[in-house]
């Protein structure tokens, strides 16, 4: 028999770390740990629940790093900044491992788009004194407050005005991701991804319009990516040659949707090109359609205009919810797919896409978590697999 989609089930080397498949599962929010950061058990299950559904990686959602220079992004986040955080992530990393799946920690730092709830009075930080114009998590619409069953006032929240960092304070920021990525060593992860993607701190230094700077860290592609290198070469010599670092990128943010870089893919081949002899392994392109680059004078996609100029691997994410697409993205040069909502619907998808069965996929709503798979009734987390489905 003929194997469905050989590319995307075959093993992949990014850095030291060999990978079961090419199959990750992207970072998504969930806001699950405890009101100080600490993971909670029903993280270990849900991240075990999906690492057992046939993963090759999983991304963690975005984590903050250090409690100092207003890293916390919003409330219930989880943090990687204490003996505690490390505790409970280490649960987690070893639910993980247990069901077969490697874990990298994403290391994030909110930036100007902090819930200003997380701030303690102090203003948010970034490349530049600008305000996003966006608002926080959960706090936009009517339909939010139906579905997470609230009542009274819902206010909308939005962020305050963020400084801008002074050099000495980002090379304390970089050191505060590298001390994150120690302790995310410690507490068991394969290694970690640093957030410069979707609207938070790093992606405001590698945007133009979030970067107003006209010292060495501002003013051209190469100078707005040198912070992100920053970090990297920090994080590196903290963890050492033999864990997995990824840089995640994106155009768009959480308060700029429609995002777009300023000479579209000549820009995205710039940032490759300034990240090529980067500490990075791999980069993992963020966006809505991969294969939508927002460039109307040319349509070469993002991940394969960085690959090309960066030569190193790619994680592609967005618009991938099928097994053909996911080939077809792997067929085009990435080296493996992230997915983000098809899994929270359905834990088990490498299982389901791999056996070639039709399979009556969910429409993404907020309200879902999983549904087990073949109607096998409520079975988080400890879900059935199919014995009969062929091993991812």
């Amino acid at each position: 028999m003929t194997e469905a989609f050989p590319t995307l089930f075959s093993p992949v080397t990014l850095g030291a770390v060999t990978l079961r498949n090419r199959i990750a599962m992207a970072p998504l929010t969930r806001q699950m740990a405890h009101a100080d950061g600490t993971p909670t058990d029903e993280m270990a299950a849900y991240y075990a629940r999906r690492a057992r559904g046939g993963l090759g990686l999983i991304i963690s959602e975005g984590t903050y790093e250090q409690d100092a220079y207003q890293s916390r992004a919003y409330l219930s986040q989880p943090g990687i900044a204490n003996a505690a955080h490390v505790a409970g992530w280490k649960k987690v990393c070893d639910a993980v491992h247990d069901n077969g799946a490697k874990i990298v920690i994403q290391l994030m730092h909110g930036g100007r788009v902090c819930d200003p709830r997380t701030l303690g009075g102090e203003p948010g930080v970034s490349a530049s004194a600008t305000q996003s114009g966006g608002w926080t998590l959960y706090t936009d619409n009517d339909y939010e407050k139906t579905i997470r069953g609230i009542s009274g006032d819902w206010p909308k929240v939005t962020f305050p005005p963020a400084r801008e960092l002074t050099v000495a304070e980002l090379h304390a920021v970089a050191d505060g991701f590298a001390e994150g990525a120690k302790r995310a060593v410690e507490a068991g992860a394969d290694g970690v991804e640093v957030h410069g993607a979707n609207g938070y701190l790093i992606w405001q230094f590698i945007t133009p319009k979030t970067n107003l700077r006209t010292d060495d860290f501002g003013g051209s592609p190469e100078n707005n990516v040198r912070f992100a290198r920053l970090v990297g070469e920090k994080v590196r010599a903290a963890i050492g040659p033999d864990k997995l670092m990824i840089l995640r990128l994106s155009q768009d943010g959480v308060d700029d949707f429609m995002g777009a870089w300023p000479g579209g893919t000549t820009y995205a081949e710039a940032v490759g090109k300034a990240l090529a002899d980067s500490a990075y392994d791999a980069l993992h392109w963020a966006s809505f359609n991969w294969q939508d680059n927002r460039d109307p004078n040319d349509a070469t996609p993002m991940p394969v205009v960085l690959k090309r100029a960066s030569g190193k691997p790619v994680i592609t994410n967005g618009g991938v919810a099928e097994g053909a697409q996911a080939e077809a993205a792997l067929t085009d040069g990435s080296d493996m797919v992230a997915l983000g909502r098809p899994l929270f619907a359905h834990p088990d998808w490498p299982y389901i896409v791999r056996s070639g069965a039709a399979y009556p996929w969910l429409d993404f709503d907020r309200k879902y978590v999983i549904q087990p798979p073949l109607d096998f009734g409520l079975a988080y987390p400890m879900g059935l697999v199919d014995p009969e489905w062929p091993q991812p």
